[in-house]
């Protein structure tokens, strides 16, 4: 008979499938309920009642709010998930989940050379002797419900252990790789999409990341999605930016239609509320943080419109470190806002008490940043259009297809491409200019001229200590050693940031700045140190 303490694990998964909203066959249903009653729960010896302890340990973490106790399940899952492969080395679930864990904290080159090794090993087996592995319970993070719906349908229905573990690896490949910026993330979502091809998810993903690499085939895979998934926002937004951007009006006003039908059913839906623009409007509407709605740009060349249409959020981890330390009443100031992302999910935080300023030089983003104040009522959000340097005047700014990339360019430069005029401001000056009384954080994205703004920001740093979050990697460029250097000589500390557990993980030498793409610079006497 079972225990109570088996019921409750057996509850508590059959809980998350349903929160998940898992749509499992008549067939799955059964054989999930009587792999779940048959764990050996009170003492699991196996590789795989060790996967399933380790399972129950991620859910748990999951619910945790307090990142010390989320950290405590954590390591109770990684515990486990170790067991288990001493037990049986090489269980693919359990190095599966293994490798999902170093993903969710962030260490990306860990998790992509666990799951390829491990991917490749088991391939052999998926295809030649299925049924030889008994199936596990598999847990997937938080991502975008439809994500994690349709990945966790693919991989609870699975043959096998084997099978499923293809599944989760696959998943993980694709996660620890941002498809947007290379050639090998988009190989192993082909890889996840040859596994699920009937997922609406993948197939709008593929659409996506091939049309902003300019492979016109991205249009059969919306297109495909959008069979899949009739009523799926993204997918007609995403049609309907795709034609726009080839030139086919026609074919985009279409799609414009389409989606203001379903917008006159949902009103209320921030999910539709782009059908209501134009069709050559100078923006798009995107929901984003807490019910805003973000203007971004109208194209697929600009990686924060992939991204957001693609993930539903920012993709970079230091983004939950951002929301959790700004607080009501705070001043911010983001340099190189783009169209806003942190700039708007720190004026959600501070409220209508604080203030942010967003410090942007190119004007389509600089519209963008107006509208989006404009429609969500947000008047403590200033905009400054101008590029912050180490002083003020004028200068060029090199405009890259995706305007996350555009840079600052010296005088020495040769006159190529395309380029827009920007004046240039020194932070320093935003004192008098905005009747600055406190700076609580500063985010520097400056592709390459974060130095300069520093240097501009010497009065700022030194009368108000602020918290700094800084871009050390711009483009193909190594860590950013100056900015360090500068930041190190100014008493303050380097971090690096562990999501998920929330960690904050000091840089004791430069060699560690190394493949990390955003840094966290504390004052002596910060609140967190």
């Amino acid at each position: 008979m079972p225990t109570s303490l088996s019921c409750s694990y057996v509850d508590t998964y059959w809980q998350y499938v349903a929160q998940t909203g898992a749509d499992l066959s008549q067939q799955s249903l059964p054989r999930l309920d009587t792999d779940l009653k048959a764990i050996a729960w009170e003492e699991p010896e196996s590789a795989i009642d060790l996967n399933n302890l380790a399972v129950l340990a991620l859910i748990e973490a999951e619910q945790q709010n307090d990142p010390q106790m989320r950290a405590m399940h954590l390591e109770m899952a990684i515990e486990a998930l170790q067991s288990g492969v001493q037990q049986q080395p090489s269980h693919p679930l359990c190095v599966a989940h293994l490798a999902l864990v170093h993903s969710m904290i962030g260490e990306s080159q860990a998790a992509l050379e666990l799951a390829f090794s491990n991917l490749l090993s088991i391939l052999q087996s998926v295809y030649t002797v299925p049924g030889s592995l008994p199936l596990g319970l598999v847990y997937l993070p938080p991502m975008r419900d439809q994500t994690r719906r349709e990945c966790l349908q693919q991989v609870l229905q699975a043959e096998d252990g084997f099978a499923q573990a293809l599944h989760l690896l696959t998943e993980v490949l694709c996660q620890a790789q941002l498809v947007f910026y290379n050639s090998s993330g988009m190989r192993f979502l082909h890889l996840a999409q040859q596994l699920a091809p009937y997922s609406a998810d993948l197939h709008l993903k593929l659409g996506i990341t091939n049309m902003m690499h300019g492979n016109w085939e991205g249009l059969l895979n919306l297109q495909q999605a959008r069979k899949l998934a009739p009523q799926y926002p993204p997918t007609l937004q995403a049609l309907y930016l795709a034609y726009r951007n080839l030139g086919r009006l026609d074919i985009s006003e279409f799609w414009l239609q389409s989606a203001r039908h379903y917008c006159q059913i949902r009103p209320d839906s921030l999910d539709w509320r782009w059908s209501n623009l134009a069709l050559d409007a100078p923006f798009t509407y995107m929901p984003f943080d807490q019910n805003l709605l973000l203007a971004v740009e109208p194209n697929l060349n600009s990686i924060v419109t992939t991204v957001l249409l693609a993930e539903a959020d920012w993709f970079e981890s230091e983004m939950e470190f951002w929301r959790n330390q700004l607080q009501r009443g705070m001043t911010v100031i983001d340099v190189g806002a783009n169209v806003g992302v942190y700039t708007f999910s720190a004026a959600q935080q501070v409220g209508a008490t604080g203030r942010v300023i967003a410090v942007e030089p190119f004007s389509g983003c600089v519209q963008c940043l107006r509208e989006t104040i404009r429609i969500n009522q947000m008047d403590w959000v200033t905009v400054c259009a101008g590029a912050a340097s180490d002083r003020p005047g004028t200068a060029r700014l090199s405009l890259n297809a995706a305007s996350e990339l555009n840079e600052l360019v010296t005088d020495e430069s040769p006159a190529s491409g395309n380029f827009e005029e920007v004046a240039c401001l020194t932070l320093d000056s935003l004192i008098e200019q905005e009747n600055l009384t406190q700076v609580n954080w500063l985010k520097v994205d400056a592709e390459g001229h974060e130095l300069q703004v520093l240097m501009g920001s010497d009065r700022l740093i030194n009368q108000f200590a602020p918290g700094i979050l800084y871009e050390n990697i711009a483009g193909s460029s190594g860590s950013n050693l100056p900015v360090a250097e500068w930041l190190l000589s100014k008493s303050y500390q380097l971090f690096r940031y562990q999501p998920y557990v929330q960690n904050l993980i000091p840089v004791s030498a430069l060699e560690e700045l190394s493949g990390t793409l955003n840094i966290i610079a504390l004052p002596p006497n910060h609140p967190l140190l």
